[in-house]
């Protein structure tokens, strides 16, 4: 015969023990909690399928009263039990409630009986002789105390099946304990808003820091409920002349127009051959510029009014937000530029007003962008503008050096270079910047603050 203390650390068979299937031991679990003695209970119902459900997985260390107390009654993980008794108080209501079944008529054909010996949270399976016949009406209502009416245990075992599973598995949610649904969505929804929070540190601590600079710059571009304009400078374009008698000659008639020589990395020499096109070109660079700028205004669901060409009225522009792409090539940058503390000269490159007047210039000019190692540009944001509004320019000397303002003033990571101006400035004043940018077949490499001006 087992002693009871035994029973938490014994899991070894003996001869002659009797072995129920995790079925057989279910069945008889959900006759115990039907009785009269348990549905008015569901504390004492969840308690012992919980002990009975965990001793047929094998999972004695979720027998403990701590685990009990957690896993149960919802007791934090590091509740005293000391002072909170509560699973041993639970425990020996449902010892004495399951002595009271066993007495009654209800379990007169129950083939198991569960035993929760004292000492142990470990319930154990006996097998039970079946009365036959009826009882007395003094024995139906007989109630004997639960010390005398536990049996003497002589088989407890650890109900291991061998051929079928464990634990039956419910083919509804239904079938667990409201209770346990509970604890489970409990712990799903407090597990769900931990990541949530761990993922919101992450995103404040890293990556908020580097958009503060970015989101500063553009704020006045993106603050209200006015159209984004995007006005990009284009430039006279010049092709071959034809021959004057080449459109009415026969050769028309058989061949298609001809392919022009690939273009060549220096400027074309003007002569009577080369002639005006009556259009305007757009450089690679301000087409980049466009649809990086357009892109990243999507994000914040603005979408941009483009605007390009010689020609463009003042009125169109006046009052929005108003981006400004492109320098010597955009006749309204040269405008805002033209009395600002860093201004384009005529020598192609970019002056300072004032102080050192310090000059940056590209000696191999637009023309001879494919040969450039490295270009300058200007960023400048001017709150009042001449346009009634605030505007803000990307210009390089060159297309190359757009393209790379353009990467610069999208990018929270290279905007961390604007750190030490101090965050009311970059929300509120007047911000210029010179630019210098390397670069690699035209595509830049690095772009680095050369100076500043806030005002």
């Amino acid at each position: 015969m087992l002693a009871i203390n035994e029973i938490e650390t014994t899991c070894e068979r003996s001869q002659g023990e009797v072995h129920y299937s995790s079925e057989q031991i279910a069945e008889t679990l959900d006759q115990i909690l039907r009785s009269a003695r348990f549905k008015d209970s569901q504390q004492l119902q969840t308690l012992l399928r919980y002990v009975v459900e965990e001793t047929v997985k094998g999972n004695d260390e979720n027998l403990k009263e701590r685990m009990i107390g957690i896993y149960v009654f919802g007791r934090r993980p590091d509740y005293d039990t000391t002072e909170d008794p509560i699973v041993r108080s639970r425990m020996g209501l449902l010892r004495k409630r399951l002595a009271q079944y066993y007495e009654g008529v209800a379990a007169d054909q129950a083939p198991i009986q569960i035993v929760i010996p004292n000492g142990t949270y470990r319930p154990g399976f006996t097998s039970r002789p079946i009365t036959k016949g009826k009882r007395t009406p003094s024995a139906v209502g007989e109630t004997k105390p639960a010390s005398i009416a536990v049996p003497v245990i002589t088989n407890i075992v650890p109900a291991i099946e061998t051929t079928q599973p464990m634990v039956p598995i419910p083919d509804s949610p239904a079938a667990l304990p409201s209770s346990f649904r509970i604890r489970v969505g409990f712990k799903v929804a407090s597990i769900a808003a931990a990541i949530a929070v761990i993922l919101f540190g992450t995103w404040w601590f890293f990556l908020r820091p580097q958009q503060q600079e970015m989101d500063a710059l553009w704020a006045p571009i993106l603050k209200g409920k006015q159209p984004v304009y995007i006005y990009t400078g284009t430039m006279p374009v010049y092709e071959p002349g034809s021959p004057a008698d080449e459109a009415s000659s026969p050769a028309d008639l058989y061949w298609p127009i001809r392919v022009p020589e690939p273009p060549s990395a220096d400027l074309p020499k003007m002569g009577p051959n080369q002639v005006f096109s009556y259009g305007e070109g757009m450089l690679t660079g301000s087409v980049y510029a466009d649809i990086r700028v357009s892109a990243f205004l999507s994000k914040y669901n603005r979408t941009p009014v483009m605007r390009s060409g010689p020609n463009l009225p003042y009125m169109d522009l006046k009052g929005s937000p108003l981006i400004l792409i492109g320098s010597f090539d955009n006749y309204w940058t040269r405008v805002m530029n033209e009395s600002l503390p860093f201004y384009f000269d005529r020598g192609f490159g970019i002056r300072e007003r004032s102080g050192a007047h310090r000059r940056w210039h590209n000696p191999l000019k637009a023309e001879m962008t494919p040969r450039m190692m490295d270009d300058y540009a200007l960023v400048f944001r001017v709150m009042d503008s001449k346009a009634g509004a605030p505007v803000l320019a990307i210009a390089g000397l060159s297309t190359c050096g757009t393209h790379a303002v353009a990467d610069f003033v999208t990018d929270p990571v290279q905007m961390k270079a604007l750190s030490g101006i101090p965050k009311a400035a970059l929300l509120s004043k007047n911000i210029e910047l010179v630019l210098h940018t390397s670069l690699v077949n035209c595509a830049p490499t690095s772009v680095q603050v050369i100076a500043s001006k806030v005002w």
